[in-house]
């Protein structure tokens, strides 16, 4: 098999609490050539598999090519999920790259990263599927457990389609500075398409990761949450090397209104993430703070909605 043929090199990374498919149409309508769902515990998708469609992590037919991310430690249950979702997603990626402590306690994420020989059994049985699959992983749980090109070329001798690289290690967190020249060091071990992710914050960032390390693809997941424009600003100056303006608070607030559509339309509009959403897209802008902080004294979506209204 191989990886998908895509339009642009831009990815949508998986982030828990914000790819819904509601941010995922959002992103693929202002450049994302491919998107990536939340990721999803095995155990999650193999007692909800009768039920897909009235999921929270289900994909719908007008978004793919979409990928759908599980993460998990226990090498049978994250065959049968995976099972699970052959049919209604493009490709299966495994999160080998999750920090969260409480997903590394459980052997999940980056934890796999300590255990090659488990994560070759994990995908070969994976690669057995009718489906492409991939994995997304950190360089090691930290800078003296360094596994990032053993469990690269496991990947690739596996069957997998193309694999994507944060530039940090587990311990780090999303602190200090990513280190591309492991993306670059890693494209040249492996045969398979490259992901580069990490410190994507603009669009020249872009540009720059494809320069210097020659990935196939940048996978953009913070900048993104707070400026789904930075797809389309980045698509800009791939083509023509320049950098448009900077997108206005108007502009901003007409496309989170959009996106509160998109919520409600797939029955995602509770007040929590409404709230936290609202709050990563004034960022950046004059009264932001304020507005962030006003937001904070609304409790029912109701009251909430009719404040962002009013704006």
């Amino acid at each position: 098999m191989q990886f998908l043929k895509l339009n642009s090199p831009l990815l949508l990374a998986p982030m828990s609490g914000v790819t819904n498919v509601a941010f995922r149409a959002l992103c693929r309508k202002l450049g994302a050539s491919l998107c990536y769902t939340e990721f999803i515990s095995a155990d999650a998708l193999i007692r909800y598999k009768d039920q897909l469609a009235d999921h929270i992590y289900d994909v719908v037919p007008n978004e793919r090519p979409v990928v759908t991310q599980i993460f998990g430690e226990d090498e049978q249950k994250l065959f049968e999920a995976a099972q699970a979702v052959v049919g209604t997603c493009d490709v299966i990626d495994l999160n080998i790259g999750c920090p969260a402590p409480k997903v590394m306690a459980c052997g999940g994420g980056s934890a796999l990263l300590n255990d090659p020989a488990k994560v070759r059994r994990i995908l070969t049985r994976l690669n057995t599927l009718p489906v492409p699959i991939t994995c997304k992983i950190r360089l090691g749980v930290n800078w003296d457990n360094i596994t990032a090109f053993e469990i690269a070329k496991i990947a690739e001798d596996t069957g997998c389609v193309a694999i994507a690289v944060h530039a940090r290690t587990a311990s780090m967190g999303y602190s200090g500075n990513a280190d591309w020249s492991y993306i670059k060091k890693i494209k040249e071990l492996v045969n398979i398409p490259v992901i580069g992710n990490g410190d994507i914050t603009c669009a020249a960032d872009v540009k720059r990761m494809i320069d210097e390390t020659g990935c196939d693809y940048v996978m953009i997941g913070r900048a993104a949450m707070r400026d789904p424009f930075i797809f389309s600003r980045a698509k800009h100056y791939l083509k023509t090397g320049k950098n448009v303006d900077p997108v206005s608070w108007p502009e901003k607030l007409a496309l989170f209104r959009e996106y509160l559509v998109l919520l409600e339309t797939y029955g995602l509009d509770h007040v929590g993430h409404i709230r936290h959403m609202f709050m990563q897209f004034t960022k950046g802008y004059a009264g932001g703070k304020v507005l962030r902080g006003k937001s904070l004294e609304y409790k029912t979506k109701e009251d909430l909605l009719d404040f962002i209204k009013k704006l």
